[in-house]
Protein backbone atom coordinates (compact mmCIF):
# COMPACT_ATOMS: atom_id res chain seq x y z
CA UNK A 1 0.00 0.00 0.00
CA UNK A 2 1.30 3.07 -1.05
CA UNK A 3 2.59 5.73 1.35
CA UNK A 4 1.44 10.31 1.15
CA UNK A 5 4.70 11.91 0.55
CA UNK A 6 4.10 14.20 3.57
CA UNK A 7 4.24 10.91 5.88
CA UNK A 8 7.15 9.78 4.23
CA UNK A 9 9.15 12.91 5.02
CA UNK A 10 7.51 12.83 8.79
CA UNK A 11 8.88 9.33 9.21
CA UNK A 12 12.43 10.34 8.15
CA UNK A 13 12.44 13.37 10.44
CA UNK A 14 11.81 10.93 12.95
CA UNK A 15 14.08 8.64 12.26
CA UNK A 16 16.68 11.23 11.60
CA UNK A 17 15.88 12.96 15.45
CA UNK A 18 16.16 9.43 16.84
CA UNK A 19 19.44 9.09 15.28
CA UNK A 20 20.74 12.48 16.07
CA UNK A 21 19.40 12.25 19.66
CA UNK A 22 21.47 8.75 19.73
CA UNK A 23 24.84 10.35 18.93
CA UNK A 24 24.10 13.41 20.64
CA UNK A 25 23.68 10.93 23.95
CA UNK A 26 27.04 9.10 23.29
CA UNK A 27 30.18 9.94 25.54
CA UNK A 28 32.23 9.45 22.43
CA UNK A 29 34.15 12.94 21.48
CA UNK A 30 34.63 11.85 17.88
CA UNK A 31 30.76 10.56 17.93
CA UNK A 32 30.21 14.34 18.99
CA UNK A 33 31.69 15.34 16.01
CA UNK A 34 29.63 13.32 13.96
CA UNK A 35 26.89 14.46 15.20
CA UNK A 36 27.20 18.04 14.23
CA UNK A 37 27.99 17.25 10.88
CA UNK A 38 25.39 14.87 10.44
CA UNK A 39 22.91 18.08 11.64
CA UNK A 40 24.96 20.41 9.15
CA UNK A 41 24.04 18.01 6.48
CA UNK A 42 20.32 17.18 7.44
CA UNK A 43 19.90 21.31 7.78
CA UNK A 44 21.29 21.51 4.10
CA UNK A 45 19.32 18.83 2.77
CA UNK A 46 16.19 20.47 4.01
CA UNK A 47 15.25 17.74 5.92
CA UNK A 48 15.80 19.69 9.34
CA UNK A 49 13.84 23.32 9.66
CA UNK A 50 15.74 26.02 11.04
CA UNK A 51 14.14 26.11 14.34
CA UNK A 52 14.36 22.07 14.56
CA UNK A 53 18.13 22.69 14.09
CA UNK A 54 18.80 24.93 16.60
CA UNK A 55 17.03 23.38 19.32
CA UNK A 56 18.81 20.06 18.51
CA UNK A 57 22.23 22.10 18.29
CA UNK A 58 21.44 23.70 21.78
CA UNK A 59 20.50 20.31 23.14
CA UNK A 60 24.30 19.02 21.71
CA UNK A 61 25.96 21.59 23.21
CA UNK A 62 24.34 21.10 26.64
CA UNK A 63 24.65 17.86 26.91
CA UNK A 64 28.05 17.87 24.99
CA UNK A 65 29.15 20.33 28.53
CA UNK A 66 27.11 18.01 30.76
CA UNK A 67 29.88 15.22 29.65
CA UNK A 68 33.11 17.88 30.81
CA UNK A 69 31.81 17.15 34.13
CA UNK A 70 30.32 20.41 36.39
CA UNK A 71 31.76 24.03 35.90
CA UNK A 72 34.63 24.58 38.49
CA UNK A 73 33.52 26.74 40.61
CA UNK A 74 35.34 30.17 39.94
CA UNK A 75 36.15 29.15 36.20
CA UNK A 76 35.75 32.28 34.29
CA UNK A 77 32.83 32.04 31.54
CA UNK A 78 33.08 32.06 28.06
CA UNK A 79 29.46 32.82 27.53
CA UNK A 80 27.00 30.15 26.49
CA UNK A 81 28.36 27.78 28.54
CA UNK A 82 31.80 28.06 27.49
CA UNK A 83 34.03 28.17 29.70
CA UNK A 84 37.32 29.93 29.13
CA UNK A 85 40.77 27.13 30.11
CA UNK A 86 44.38 27.77 30.94
CA UNK A 87 46.95 26.94 28.53
CA UNK A 88 48.76 23.38 28.50
CA UNK A 89 51.97 25.34 28.36
CA UNK A 90 52.94 28.83 28.64
CA UNK A 91 51.05 32.27 29.76
CA UNK A 92 47.43 32.10 28.10
CA UNK A 93 43.76 30.79 28.06
CA UNK A 94 42.02 29.43 25.37
CA UNK A 95 39.06 30.30 24.29
CA UNK A 96 36.49 27.32 23.47
CA UNK A 97 35.16 27.35 19.76
CA UNK A 98 31.21 27.51 18.83
CA UNK A 99 29.17 26.63 15.75
CA UNK A 100 27.28 29.84 14.69
CA UNK A 101 24.18 29.86 12.11
CA UNK A 102 24.24 33.04 10.30
CA UNK A 103 21.00 35.33 9.17
CA UNK A 104 20.86 33.53 5.72
CA UNK A 105 20.93 29.85 7.51
CA UNK A 106 25.20 29.33 6.37
CA UNK A 107 26.76 27.37 9.21
CA UNK A 108 30.20 28.74 10.12
CA UNK A 109 32.56 26.85 12.68
CA UNK A 110 35.05 28.84 14.89
CA UNK A 111 37.79 26.93 16.34
CA UNK A 112 39.18 27.30 20.18
CA UNK A 113 41.15 30.65 20.30
CA UNK A 114 44.24 30.60 22.19
CA UNK A 115 45.97 33.54 23.39
CA UNK A 116 48.79 33.91 24.39
CA UNK A 117 51.46 35.82 25.96
CA UNK A 118 55.56 35.64 26.21
CA UNK A 119 57.92 38.01 27.63
CA UNK A 120 61.34 38.89 28.47
CA UNK A 121 63.06 41.40 31.00
CA UNK A 122 66.85 41.53 30.13
CA UNK A 123 69.35 43.71 31.77
CA UNK A 124 72.90 44.14 31.89
CA UNK A 125 76.01 45.82 33.69
CA UNK A 126 78.61 46.18 31.63
CA UNK A 127 82.02 47.73 31.74
CA UNK A 128 84.20 48.37 28.32
CA UNK A 129 87.56 49.03 28.78
CA UNK A 130 89.43 52.11 26.93
CA UNK A 131 90.12 50.97 23.50
CA UNK A 132 93.67 50.37 22.26
CA UNK A 133 94.60 52.34 18.53
CA UNK A 134 97.49 50.76 16.65
CA UNK A 135 99.03 51.73 13.42
CA UNK A 136 97.02 53.06 10.86
CA UNK A 137 93.71 52.98 12.56
CA UNK A 138 95.52 55.48 15.27
CA UNK A 139 96.83 58.15 12.58
CA UNK A 140 95.11 61.53 13.15
CA UNK A 141 93.91 64.32 10.68
CA UNK A 142 92.25 67.69 11.26
CA UNK A 143 89.82 70.19 10.03
CA UNK A 144 92.02 73.32 7.48
CA UNK A 145 93.22 72.71 3.97
CA UNK A 146 96.53 73.57 4.45
CA UNK A 147 98.83 75.99 1.55
CA UNK A 148 95.71 78.09 1.27
CA UNK A 149 93.10 75.58 -0.21
CA UNK A 150 89.46 76.92 -1.17
CA UNK A 151 87.56 74.17 1.36
CA UNK A 152 87.97 74.96 4.80
CA UNK A 153 86.30 71.42 5.63
CA UNK A 154 88.49 69.18 3.99
CA UNK A 155 89.97 66.54 5.91
CA UNK A 156 93.90 65.56 5.65
CA UNK A 157 95.21 62.26 7.42
CA UNK A 158 98.78 62.11 8.68
CA UNK A 159 99.02 65.85 9.75
CA UNK A 160 101.38 67.08 12.75
CA UNK A 161 99.88 70.37 13.20
CA UNK A 162 96.55 68.67 15.42
CA UNK A 163 93.96 71.75 15.43
CA UNK A 164 91.13 71.73 17.85
CA UNK A 165 89.01 69.59 15.42
CA UNK A 166 91.73 67.06 15.20
CA UNK A 167 89.75 62.97 15.34
CA UNK A 168 91.19 60.06 14.82
CA UNK A 169 90.31 57.90 11.86
CA UNK A 170 90.48 54.52 13.26
CA UNK A 171 88.75 51.64 11.29
CA UNK A 172 85.94 52.90 8.70
CA UNK A 173 82.91 50.49 9.05
CA UNK A 174 84.46 49.18 12.33
CA UNK A 175 82.44 48.06 15.16
CA UNK A 176 84.50 49.86 17.82
CA UNK A 177 85.72 53.19 15.79
CA UNK A 178 84.66 55.95 17.68
CA UNK A 179 85.47 54.20 20.83
CA UNK A 180 87.22 56.02 23.83
CA UNK A 181 91.63 55.55 23.87
CA UNK A 182 91.24 57.10 27.14
CA UNK A 183 88.04 56.25 29.14
CA UNK A 184 86.24 53.36 30.34
CA UNK A 185 82.71 53.08 29.74
CA UNK A 186 79.75 52.13 31.77
CA UNK A 187 76.01 51.45 31.55
CA UNK A 188 73.37 49.84 32.56
CA UNK A 189 71.59 48.28 29.34
CA UNK A 190 69.75 45.03 27.31
CA UNK A 191 71.57 42.63 26.00
CA UNK A 192 71.47 41.44 22.48
CA UNK A 193 68.19 40.81 22.86
CA UNK A 194 66.06 43.75 24.16
CA UNK A 195 63.28 43.29 27.01
CA UNK A 196 59.89 42.26 25.20
CA UNK A 197 56.09 41.59 25.36
CA UNK A 198 54.71 39.54 22.93
CA UNK A 199 51.17 38.48 22.41
CA UNK A 200 50.13 35.52 19.98
CA UNK A 201 46.65 34.07 18.79
CA UNK A 202 46.01 31.06 16.99
CA UNK A 203 43.05 29.21 16.21
CA UNK A 204 41.81 26.75 13.33
CA UNK A 205 38.47 27.72 11.17
CA UNK A 206 37.03 25.66 8.47
CA UNK A 207 40.16 23.37 8.11
CA UNK A 208 42.95 26.57 8.55
CA UNK A 209 45.11 27.00 10.84
CA UNK A 210 44.87 30.79 11.61
CA UNK A 211 47.73 32.82 13.51
CA UNK A 212 48.41 36.47 14.59
CA UNK A 213 51.51 37.87 16.46
CA UNK A 214 52.30 41.71 17.83
CA UNK A 215 55.40 42.23 19.79
CA UNK A 216 57.65 45.27 20.78
CA UNK A 217 60.53 45.19 22.02
CA UNK A 218 62.20 47.64 24.93
CA UNK A 219 65.92 48.58 25.45
CA UNK A 220 65.34 50.34 28.55
CA UNK A 221 68.48 53.67 27.30
CA UNK A 222 67.28 56.48 26.24
CA UNK A 223 67.82 56.56 22.47
CA UNK A 224 68.64 59.47 19.81
CA UNK A 225 66.20 59.13 16.83
CA UNK A 226 68.03 58.94 13.84
CA UNK A 227 68.06 56.76 10.69
CA UNK A 228 67.87 53.50 12.41
CA UNK A 229 64.80 54.80 14.45
CA UNK A 230 64.65 52.96 18.06
CA UNK A 231 67.90 51.48 16.87
CA UNK A 232 69.70 54.33 17.05
CA UNK A 233 72.63 55.83 19.17
CA UNK A 234 71.78 56.75 22.64
CA UNK A 235 71.10 59.67 24.44
CA UNK A 236 72.39 59.71 28.26
CA UNK A 237 70.98 63.17 29.24
CA UNK A 238 68.05 64.14 31.57
CA UNK A 239 64.82 64.20 30.34
CA UNK A 240 65.34 61.14 27.79
CA UNK A 241 62.93 58.39 26.91
CA UNK A 242 63.86 54.75 25.80
CA UNK A 243 63.64 53.58 22.34
CA UNK A 244 60.02 51.31 21.51
CA UNK A 245 60.72 48.72 18.79
CA UNK A 246 57.50 47.58 17.48
CA UNK A 247 59.74 45.26 14.99
CA UNK A 248 56.77 42.45 14.80
CA UNK A 249 53.51 42.36 13.11
CA UNK A 250 52.81 38.98 11.16
CA UNK A 251 49.42 36.65 10.41
CA UNK A 252 49.37 33.14 9.09
CA UNK A 253 47.64 30.97 7.47
CA UNK A 254 47.74 27.55 6.46
CA UNK A 255 46.98 23.58 7.04
CA UNK A 256 49.25 20.96 7.48
CA UNK A 257 49.27 19.70 3.90
CA UNK A 258 49.25 23.22 2.04
CA UNK A 259 52.16 24.89 4.35
CA UNK A 260 51.97 28.26 5.59
CA UNK A 261 51.79 31.76 4.47
CA UNK A 262 52.94 34.03 6.28
CA UNK A 263 51.99 37.74 6.23
CA UNK A 264 53.18 41.22 7.88
CA UNK A 265 56.42 42.26 9.09
CA UNK A 266 58.77 39.50 10.96
CA UNK A 267 62.41 38.28 10.79
CA UNK A 268 63.69 37.88 7.65
CA UNK A 269 65.11 34.46 6.29
CA UNK A 270 68.78 35.12 5.42
CA UNK A 271 70.92 34.64 7.93
CA UNK A 272 67.98 34.32 10.87
CA UNK A 273 69.34 30.97 11.67
CA UNK A 274 72.69 32.35 12.27
CA UNK A 275 71.54 34.55 15.34
CA UNK A 276 68.49 32.11 16.53
CA UNK A 277 71.19 29.46 16.84
CA UNK A 278 73.85 31.66 18.32
CA UNK A 279 75.01 31.04 21.83
CA UNK A 280 75.56 34.57 22.28
CA UNK A 281 71.75 35.59 21.79
CA UNK A 282 70.81 35.27 25.91
CA UNK A 283 73.90 37.16 26.10
CA UNK A 284 75.60 40.70 25.30
CA UNK A 285 78.43 40.27 22.88
CA UNK A 286 80.11 43.26 21.49
CA UNK A 287 78.63 46.45 23.51
CA UNK A 288 78.92 48.96 20.59
CA UNK A 289 78.50 52.25 21.75
CA UNK A 290 78.20 51.67 25.30
CA UNK A 291 79.23 55.00 26.47
CA UNK A 292 75.46 56.04 24.98
CA UNK A 293 74.11 53.01 24.51
CA UNK A 294 70.79 51.95 22.89
CA UNK A 295 68.29 49.84 22.11
CA UNK A 296 70.62 46.58 21.93
CA UNK A 297 74.16 45.12 21.88
CA UNK A 298 75.65 44.21 18.68
CA UNK A 299 76.39 39.95 20.16
CA UNK A 300 77.96 38.69 17.13
CA UNK A 301 76.29 40.67 14.36
CA UNK A 302 78.88 42.06 12.38
CA UNK A 303 81.33 39.60 13.97
CA UNK A 304 80.21 36.47 12.64
CA UNK A 305 76.90 37.13 10.64
CA UNK A 306 75.44 39.62 8.59
CA UNK A 307 71.60 40.64 10.59
CA UNK A 308 69.12 39.44 9.65
CA UNK A 309 66.63 41.98 10.30
CA UNK A 310 62.56 42.34 10.75
CA UNK A 311 61.15 43.29 7.51
CA UNK A 312 57.59 43.25 5.85
CA UNK A 313 57.13 40.14 3.84
CA UNK A 314 55.06 37.18 2.59
CA UNK A 315 56.53 34.29 3.26
CA UNK A 316 55.63 30.84 2.39
CA UNK A 317 56.84 27.54 4.02
CA UNK A 318 56.19 23.90 2.95
CA UNK A 319 54.71 21.10 5.28
CA UNK A 320 57.91 19.20 6.86
CA UNK A 321 58.52 16.39 4.99
CA UNK A 322 61.42 14.09 6.73
CA UNK A 323 62.64 16.75 8.51
CA UNK A 324 63.17 19.38 5.75
CA UNK A 325 61.37 22.14 4.66
CA UNK A 326 61.51 25.38 2.35
CA UNK A 327 60.54 28.58 2.55
CA UNK A 328 60.69 31.35 0.05
CA UNK A 329 59.76 35.14 0.26
CA UNK A 330 59.12 38.30 -1.02
CA UNK A 331 60.68 41.10 1.56
CA UNK A 332 60.40 45.05 1.04
CA UNK A 333 63.74 46.48 -0.94
CA UNK A 334 66.22 48.35 1.91
CA UNK A 335 68.38 51.56 0.55
CA UNK A 336 72.33 50.82 0.63
CA UNK A 337 74.11 52.51 3.34
CA UNK A 338 77.15 54.50 3.90
CA UNK A 339 78.26 53.11 6.68
CA UNK A 340 81.75 53.84 6.44
CA UNK A 341 81.55 57.76 6.43
CA UNK A 342 83.16 60.57 5.08
CA UNK A 343 86.26 60.19 2.88
CA UNK A 344 89.54 61.50 4.45
CA UNK A 345 91.20 63.95 2.48
CA UNK A 346 88.40 63.98 -0.05
CA UNK A 347 89.84 66.84 -1.38
CA UNK A 348 93.33 66.73 -1.42
CA UNK A 349 93.35 65.14 -4.83
CA UNK A 350 95.96 65.69 -6.95
CA UNK A 351 95.40 68.63 -9.43
CA UNK A 352 95.35 66.76 -12.58
CA UNK A 353 92.18 64.47 -11.66
CA UNK A 354 88.60 65.95 -11.80
CA UNK A 355 86.56 63.75 -9.29
CA UNK A 356 82.56 64.12 -8.86
CA UNK A 357 81.97 66.10 -5.82
CA UNK A 358 80.20 63.26 -4.16
CA UNK A 359 82.97 60.89 -4.09
CA UNK A 360 83.68 62.30 -0.38
CA UNK A 361 82.02 59.62 1.09
CA UNK A 362 83.67 56.13 1.34
CA UNK A 363 80.59 53.90 0.68
CA UNK A 364 77.40 54.26 -1.83
CA UNK A 365 73.91 55.28 -1.54
CA UNK A 366 71.56 53.79 -3.81
CA UNK A 367 68.01 54.46 -3.04
CA UNK A 368 66.02 53.52 -6.19
CA UNK A 369 64.64 49.67 -6.35
CA UNK A 370 61.68 48.92 -8.36
CA UNK A 371 61.60 45.11 -7.60
CA UNK A 372 61.09 43.18 -4.12
CA UNK A 373 63.99 41.65 -2.23
CA UNK A 374 63.86 37.76 -2.85
CA UNK A 375 65.12 35.58 -0.11
CA UNK A 376 65.06 32.00 0.59
CA UNK A 377 65.48 29.14 2.95
CA UNK A 378 66.31 25.44 3.02
CA UNK A 379 66.45 24.10 6.81
CA UNK A 380 66.44 20.39 8.69
CA UNK A 381 65.53 19.74 11.82
CA UNK A 382 66.10 15.42 13.49
CA UNK A 383 66.62 13.72 15.82
CA UNK A 384 69.20 11.42 15.34
CA UNK A 385 69.27 9.29 18.44
CA UNK A 386 67.19 9.88 21.43
CA UNK A 387 70.06 12.28 22.90
CA UNK A 388 71.38 13.99 19.53
CA UNK A 389 69.43 16.60 17.73
CA UNK A 390 70.70 18.17 14.22
CA UNK A 391 69.63 21.76 13.71
CA UNK A 392 70.99 22.82 9.75
CA UNK A 393 69.97 25.05 7.15
CA UNK A 394 71.53 27.44 4.28
CA UNK A 395 69.59 30.63 2.87
CA UNK A 396 69.93 32.88 0.36
CA UNK A 397 69.33 36.19 -0.47
CA UNK A 398 68.59 38.34 -3.79
CA UNK A 399 68.15 42.28 -4.13
CA UNK A 400 68.62 44.46 -7.53
CA UNK A 401 69.52 48.15 -6.54
CA UNK A 402 68.64 51.34 -9.11
CA UNK A 403 70.64 54.37 -8.70
CA UNK A 404 68.27 57.57 -8.16
CA UNK A 405 69.28 61.09 -9.04
CA UNK A 406 70.37 62.45 -5.62
CA UNK A 407 72.54 59.22 -4.94
CA UNK A 408 75.48 59.98 -3.36
CA UNK A 409 76.78 57.88 -6.21
CA UNK A 410 75.28 59.60 -9.38
CA UNK A 411 77.70 61.93 -11.79
CA UNK A 412 81.21 62.70 -12.11
CA UNK A 413 83.93 61.70 -14.14
CA UNK A 414 86.93 60.72 -12.95
CA UNK A 415 90.63 60.50 -15.32
CA UNK A 416 92.17 57.81 -12.94
CA UNK A 417 89.95 55.04 -14.21
CA UNK A 418 87.68 56.71 -16.78
CA UNK A 419 84.27 56.12 -16.52
CA UNK A 420 81.25 57.50 -15.32
CA UNK A 421 80.26 56.91 -11.78
CA UNK A 422 77.19 56.14 -12.19
CA UNK A 423 73.93 57.08 -13.94
CA UNK A 424 70.49 57.38 -12.52
CA UNK A 425 68.77 54.36 -13.48
CA UNK A 426 71.88 52.22 -13.32
CA UNK A 427 71.63 48.90 -12.30
CA UNK A 428 73.73 46.75 -9.35
CA UNK A 429 73.03 43.24 -7.50
CA UNK A 430 72.98 41.93 -4.18
CA UNK A 431 73.65 38.49 -3.56
CA UNK A 432 74.47 36.56 -0.94
CA UNK A 433 74.41 32.72 0.75
CA UNK A 434 75.32 31.10 4.16
CA UNK A 435 74.98 27.69 5.96
CA UNK A 436 75.09 26.35 8.97
CA UNK A 437 75.10 23.39 11.91
CA UNK A 438 74.19 22.80 15.37
CA UNK A 439 74.87 19.72 17.29
CA UNK A 440 72.53 19.14 20.31
CA UNK A 441 74.13 15.96 21.95
CA UNK A 442 73.35 15.83 26.14
CA UNK A 443 74.26 18.64 27.91
CA UNK A 444 76.65 19.47 25.19
CA UNK A 445 76.27 21.77 22.35
CA UNK A 446 78.01 22.85 19.37
CA UNK A 447 77.30 25.25 16.32
CA UNK A 448 79.15 26.68 13.26
CA UNK A 449 78.54 28.98 10.60
CA UNK A 450 79.54 30.93 7.42
CA UNK A 451 78.04 33.23 4.83
CA UNK A 452 79.71 34.87 1.28
CA UNK A 453 78.04 37.41 -0.19
CA UNK A 454 78.79 40.03 -3.10
CA UNK A 455 77.00 43.62 -2.43
CA UNK A 456 75.45 42.39 0.74
CA UNK A 457 77.77 44.55 3.12
CA UNK A 458 78.66 44.04 6.41
CA UNK A 459 77.00 44.45 10.01
CA UNK A 460 73.70 45.31 8.71
CA UNK A 461 72.25 44.50 5.77
CA UNK A 462 73.81 46.26 2.47
CA UNK A 463 75.69 48.62 4.63
CA UNK A 464 79.23 49.83 2.94
CA UNK A 465 78.10 47.31 0.24
CA UNK A 466 79.09 49.06 -2.66
CA UNK A 467 82.21 51.78 -3.11
CA UNK A 468 81.06 55.31 -3.91
CA UNK A 469 81.45 54.34 -8.11
CA UNK A 470 79.11 51.63 -8.25
CA UNK A 471 81.46 48.51 -7.20
CA UNK A 472 80.27 45.43 -5.11
CA UNK A 473 82.20 44.75 -2.11
CA UNK A 474 82.75 41.05 -1.29
CA UNK A 475 82.12 40.01 2.22
CA UNK A 476 82.36 36.68 4.09
CA UNK A 477 82.12 35.72 7.19
CA UNK A 478 81.77 32.69 10.02
CA UNK A 479 81.59 31.61 13.77
CA UNK A 480 82.21 28.63 16.09
CA UNK A 481 80.61 27.97 19.08
CA UNK A 482 80.39 25.37 22.15
CA UNK A 483 78.68 25.42 25.03
CA UNK A 484 78.03 22.47 27.73
CA UNK A 485 75.02 22.37 30.54
CA UNK A 486 76.14 20.56 33.92
CA UNK A 487 73.73 17.22 34.62
CA UNK A 488 72.92 15.55 37.72
CA UNK A 489 76.08 14.10 38.98
CA UNK A 490 77.31 13.10 41.72
CA UNK A 491 80.72 14.46 40.84
CA UNK A 492 79.04 17.95 40.55
CA UNK A 493 77.79 20.01 43.20
CA UNK A 494 74.09 20.12 43.80
CA UNK A 495 73.47 23.36 43.10
CA UNK A 496 75.46 23.35 39.79
CA UNK A 497 73.70 19.89 38.97
CA UNK A 498 70.04 19.51 36.95
CA UNK A 499 70.76 21.18 33.82
CA UNK A 500 71.51 25.22 35.24
CA UNK A 501 74.58 25.67 35.12
CA UNK A 502 75.78 26.38 31.69
CA UNK A 503 79.38 27.32 30.69
CA UNK A 504 80.35 28.55 26.96
CA UNK A 505 82.31 30.49 24.58
CA UNK A 506 82.92 31.40 20.67
CA UNK A 507 84.62 33.25 18.29
CA UNK A 508 84.10 35.02 14.45
CA UNK A 509 84.77 36.80 12.33
CA UNK A 510 83.31 39.58 9.38
CA UNK A 511 85.32 40.58 6.38
CA UNK A 512 84.58 43.53 3.92
CA UNK A 513 86.83 43.18 0.58
CA UNK A 514 88.05 46.77 -0.89
CA UNK A 515 87.65 47.29 -4.94
CA UNK A 516 89.89 48.62 -7.14
CA UNK A 517 88.04 52.18 -7.18
CA UNK A 518 88.39 52.15 -3.49
CA UNK A 519 92.35 51.70 -3.95
CA UNK A 520 92.33 54.70 -5.55
CA UNK A 521 90.84 56.41 -2.97
CA UNK A 522 92.38 58.53 -0.07
CA UNK A 523 90.11 56.76 2.36
CA UNK A 524 91.09 52.87 1.64
CA UNK A 525 93.94 52.83 4.30
CA UNK A 526 91.06 53.00 7.22
CA UNK A 527 88.50 50.83 5.17
CA UNK A 528 86.75 48.24 7.14
CA UNK A 529 88.83 44.71 6.69
CA UNK A 530 87.55 42.50 9.30
CA UNK A 531 85.64 42.52 13.27
CA UNK A 532 85.94 39.55 15.11
CA UNK A 533 85.34 38.92 18.38
CA UNK A 534 85.95 36.12 21.38
CA UNK A 535 83.43 35.33 23.89
CA UNK A 536 83.15 33.59 26.72
CA UNK A 537 80.53 33.24 29.47
CA UNK A 538 78.95 31.40 32.49
CA UNK A 539 74.77 31.57 32.74
CA UNK A 540 73.09 29.67 36.37
CA UNK A 541 69.29 29.30 35.38
CA UNK A 542 67.80 30.31 39.21
CA UNK A 543 64.52 29.25 38.03
CA UNK A 544 62.70 28.14 35.11
CA UNK A 545 62.18 32.22 34.26
CA UNK A 546 65.07 33.55 35.65
CA UNK A 547 68.88 33.51 34.70
CA UNK A 548 72.12 34.95 35.95
CA UNK A 549 74.64 35.07 33.19
CA UNK A 550 78.40 36.67 33.12
CA UNK A 551 80.39 37.47 30.03
CA UNK A 552 84.20 38.16 29.08
CA UNK A 553 84.64 40.31 25.20
CA UNK A 554 87.41 40.29 23.29
CA UNK A 555 86.43 42.33 20.07
CA UNK A 556 89.16 43.80 17.28
CA UNK A 557 88.75 45.98 14.27
CA UNK A 558 91.22 45.80 11.92
CA UNK A 559 91.84 48.37 8.82
CA UNK A 560 92.99 47.38 5.01
CA UNK A 561 96.60 48.85 5.89
CA UNK A 562 96.67 46.83 9.36
CA UNK A 563 95.85 49.20 11.44
CA UNK A 564 93.84 47.59 14.54
CA UNK A 565 91.50 49.01 17.67
CA UNK A 566 91.16 46.29 20.18
CA UNK A 567 88.97 46.39 23.23
CA UNK A 568 87.93 44.22 26.21
CA UNK A 569 84.51 44.38 27.83
CA UNK A 570 82.95 42.65 31.23
CA UNK A 571 79.02 41.94 31.79
CA UNK A 572 76.67 40.60 34.00
CA UNK A 573 73.55 40.49 34.97
CA UNK A 574 70.02 38.57 34.71
CA UNK A 575 67.54 37.38 31.71
CA UNK A 576 64.09 37.14 33.13
CA UNK A 577 62.01 35.02 30.44
CA UNK A 578 58.15 33.82 30.73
Amino acid sequence: MGRSKGGGKGAFLAMAGLLASTLIAAPSGARADTTEELLDQLKAKGILTKGEYSKLKERHAREKAALKGPAVAGAPSGGNGRYVTALDKGIGIRIPGQTIVTKDNGVVSVGDVDVKLTGALIFYGMESFKANYQGSANQLGKYGVPNGGANPYANYPGTTAFGPYARNYGVLGGVLNGQSSYNNSNSIRAGLLPSNVVLSLATNQMGWDLGFTVGAYFGGNNVDPGALNANSGGSPVGLGTPGIDLRQVFGTIGTPEIGTFKIGRDLGLFASDAILNDFALLGVGTPAGNAAPGNTTLGRIGLGYVYADWLPQITYTTPTWNGFTLSVAMMTPLDTLNSTGDSPGAYGYPANVVYSPYVGFSSATITGQDMPMFQGRLKYVGQLSPDVKLTAWTSGIYQQHRSEYGDAIVAGYSTVNGFLLTTPGEKFSSVGVDGGMRIDWGGFSVAGYGYWGSGLGTTGLFFAAFSPDGSARKSSGYYAEAQYTFGSSPYVPGFLSGDRFTIGGSYGQSFLSATAYDWTQPYSPYLLKSNSSAIGFIRYKVTDWASIQVEFINTKSINQSGGSITSNALAGGTTFFF
